[in-house]
Protein backbone atom coordinates (compact mmCIF):
# COMPACT_ATOMS: atom_id res chain seq x y z
CA UNK A 1 0.00 0.00 0.00
CA UNK A 2 2.90 2.40 0.76
CA UNK A 3 4.20 1.84 -2.28
CA UNK A 4 0.96 2.73 -3.87
CA UNK A 5 0.99 6.14 -2.59
CA UNK A 6 4.48 6.66 -2.85
CA UNK A 7 4.24 5.86 -6.72
CA UNK A 8 1.03 8.51 -6.40
CA UNK A 9 2.38 11.32 -5.15
CA UNK A 10 5.63 10.85 -7.79
CA UNK A 11 3.68 10.55 -10.61
CA UNK A 12 1.46 13.65 -9.21
CA UNK A 13 4.88 15.62 -8.73
CA UNK A 14 6.02 14.89 -12.07
CA UNK A 15 2.71 15.85 -13.78
CA UNK A 16 2.33 19.12 -12.17
CA UNK A 17 4.27 21.87 -14.41
CA UNK A 18 7.46 23.01 -13.14
CA UNK A 19 7.56 26.96 -12.52
CA UNK A 20 10.65 28.40 -13.11
CA UNK A 21 11.70 30.12 -9.66
CA UNK A 22 12.06 33.69 -9.85
CA UNK A 23 9.81 34.14 -13.45
CA UNK A 24 6.73 35.75 -14.11
CA UNK A 25 3.83 34.99 -16.43
CA UNK A 26 5.03 35.79 -20.19
CA UNK A 27 3.62 38.56 -21.95
CA UNK A 28 1.99 37.45 -25.39
CA UNK A 29 1.09 39.86 -28.21
CA UNK A 30 0.16 40.12 -31.87
CA UNK A 31 -1.63 36.95 -33.85
CA UNK A 32 -3.56 39.91 -35.89
CA UNK A 33 -3.16 39.51 -39.61
CA UNK A 34 -0.97 42.71 -41.29
CA UNK A 35 0.34 43.82 -44.63
CA UNK A 36 2.53 46.02 -45.33
CA UNK A 37 4.71 47.04 -48.83
CA UNK A 38 7.72 48.10 -49.17
CA UNK A 39 9.79 49.30 -51.90
CA UNK A 40 13.67 47.74 -52.34
CA UNK A 41 15.06 50.30 -55.15
CA UNK A 42 18.26 49.50 -54.41
CA UNK A 43 18.62 45.79 -53.35
CA UNK A 44 19.54 44.02 -56.76
CA UNK A 45 21.58 46.65 -59.43
CA UNK A 46 19.74 45.79 -62.70
CA UNK A 47 16.11 45.76 -61.55
CA UNK A 48 14.29 47.62 -58.29
CA UNK A 49 11.58 45.28 -56.55
CA UNK A 50 9.03 45.86 -54.03
CA UNK A 51 8.26 43.18 -51.41
CA UNK A 52 4.49 42.63 -49.51
CA UNK A 53 4.79 40.72 -46.26
CA UNK A 54 1.53 39.45 -45.06
CA UNK A 55 0.51 37.40 -42.05
CA UNK A 56 0.32 37.14 -38.86
CA UNK A 57 2.95 36.85 -36.03
CA UNK A 58 2.67 36.23 -32.03
CA UNK A 59 5.53 37.30 -29.56
CA UNK A 60 6.44 35.88 -26.21
CA UNK A 61 8.37 37.86 -24.08
CA UNK A 62 9.57 35.90 -20.97
CA UNK A 63 10.18 38.19 -17.88
CA UNK A 64 11.66 37.84 -14.60
CA UNK A 65 9.86 38.75 -11.34
CA UNK A 66 11.19 42.19 -11.22
CA UNK A 67 8.98 42.50 -14.58
CA UNK A 68 12.24 42.30 -17.02
CA UNK A 69 12.57 40.91 -20.01
CA UNK A 70 14.83 37.76 -19.89
CA UNK A 71 14.33 36.77 -23.33
CA UNK A 72 11.62 36.35 -26.47
CA UNK A 73 10.19 34.64 -29.09
CA UNK A 74 8.33 35.68 -32.65
CA UNK A 75 6.41 33.26 -35.16
CA UNK A 76 3.56 33.09 -37.11
CA UNK A 77 2.24 32.59 -40.54
CA UNK A 78 4.63 34.80 -43.10
CA UNK A 79 4.70 35.41 -46.19
CA UNK A 80 6.37 37.93 -48.48
CA UNK A 81 5.80 38.20 -52.09
CA UNK A 82 8.87 39.99 -53.97
CA UNK A 83 7.66 41.57 -57.03
CA UNK A 84 9.57 43.45 -59.96
CA UNK A 85 8.75 46.89 -60.40
CA UNK A 86 9.83 46.99 -64.36
CA UNK A 87 8.41 43.22 -65.25
CA UNK A 88 5.38 42.86 -62.84
CA UNK A 89 7.14 39.08 -62.53
CA UNK A 90 6.63 38.14 -58.46
CA UNK A 91 7.44 35.23 -56.73
CA UNK A 92 5.49 34.43 -53.11
CA UNK A 93 7.96 32.81 -50.40
CA UNK A 94 6.61 31.67 -46.63
CA UNK A 95 8.89 32.99 -44.23
CA UNK A 96 7.04 32.29 -40.97
CA UNK A 97 10.58 31.83 -38.95
CA UNK A 98 10.77 31.59 -35.83
CA UNK A 99 12.81 34.06 -34.18
CA UNK A 100 14.51 34.30 -31.31
CA UNK A 101 15.37 37.49 -29.17
CA UNK A 102 17.91 38.44 -26.24
CA UNK A 103 16.79 40.78 -23.38
CA UNK A 104 17.10 43.70 -25.67
CA UNK A 105 15.07 42.70 -27.96
CA UNK A 106 17.94 42.19 -30.62
CA UNK A 107 17.44 39.00 -32.64
CA UNK A 108 19.81 36.72 -32.15
CA UNK A 109 18.78 33.04 -33.67
CA UNK A 110 16.59 32.13 -36.52
CA UNK A 111 15.29 29.02 -37.62
CA UNK A 112 13.02 28.20 -40.91
CA UNK A 113 12.89 30.39 -43.98
CA UNK A 114 13.73 33.65 -43.83
CA UNK A 115 13.79 36.82 -46.11
CA UNK A 116 16.63 39.14 -45.09
CA UNK A 117 20.13 40.37 -45.36
CA UNK A 118 23.15 37.66 -45.45
CA UNK A 119 25.99 38.87 -44.62
CA UNK A 120 28.73 39.75 -47.66
CA UNK A 121 25.95 38.31 -50.15
CA UNK A 122 22.64 41.06 -49.84
CA UNK A 123 19.36 40.09 -49.45
CA UNK A 124 18.74 36.22 -49.74
CA UNK A 125 16.07 33.30 -48.66
CA UNK A 126 17.74 31.18 -46.51
CA UNK A 127 16.50 28.24 -44.93
CA UNK A 128 18.30 26.95 -41.57
CA UNK A 129 19.27 27.42 -38.04
CA UNK A 130 20.11 30.96 -37.79
CA UNK A 131 22.74 33.26 -36.28
CA UNK A 132 21.84 36.82 -36.32
CA UNK A 133 23.52 39.90 -35.06
CA UNK A 134 22.50 43.50 -35.70
CA UNK A 135 20.84 44.79 -38.34
CA UNK A 136 21.13 45.98 -41.96
CA UNK A 137 18.53 48.75 -42.87
CA UNK A 138 16.38 47.86 -40.26
CA UNK A 139 16.43 44.16 -40.75
CA UNK A 140 17.93 41.06 -38.79
CA UNK A 141 21.20 40.38 -40.90
CA UNK A 142 22.52 36.73 -40.74
CA UNK A 143 26.05 36.21 -40.10
CA UNK A 144 25.98 32.32 -39.99
CA UNK A 145 23.72 29.75 -40.76
CA UNK A 146 23.70 25.64 -41.32
CA UNK A 147 21.36 25.45 -44.28
CA UNK A 148 20.68 26.89 -47.45
CA UNK A 149 20.82 30.96 -49.00
CA UNK A 150 19.37 32.01 -52.66
CA UNK A 151 20.21 35.21 -53.25
CA UNK A 152 16.97 37.59 -53.96
CA UNK A 153 18.75 39.08 -57.19
CA UNK A 154 19.14 35.15 -58.64
CA UNK A 155 16.12 34.26 -58.05
CA UNK A 156 14.20 37.32 -59.47
CA UNK A 157 16.60 37.72 -62.65
CA UNK A 158 14.48 34.83 -64.41
CA UNK A 159 11.90 37.09 -66.19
Amino acid sequence: MRRILLGTLLASALVVPAIPAGAAKPQITGGEPFEVVIPFPDVCGEFELVATVRGRTRTITFVDREGDVIRGFSGGQLFVTWTRVDTGFSRTFTISGPGFYDAEGNAVRGAGRWTTPLQDTGWALVIGNLTLDGLQDGFSLVVDYNGRATSICELMAGS
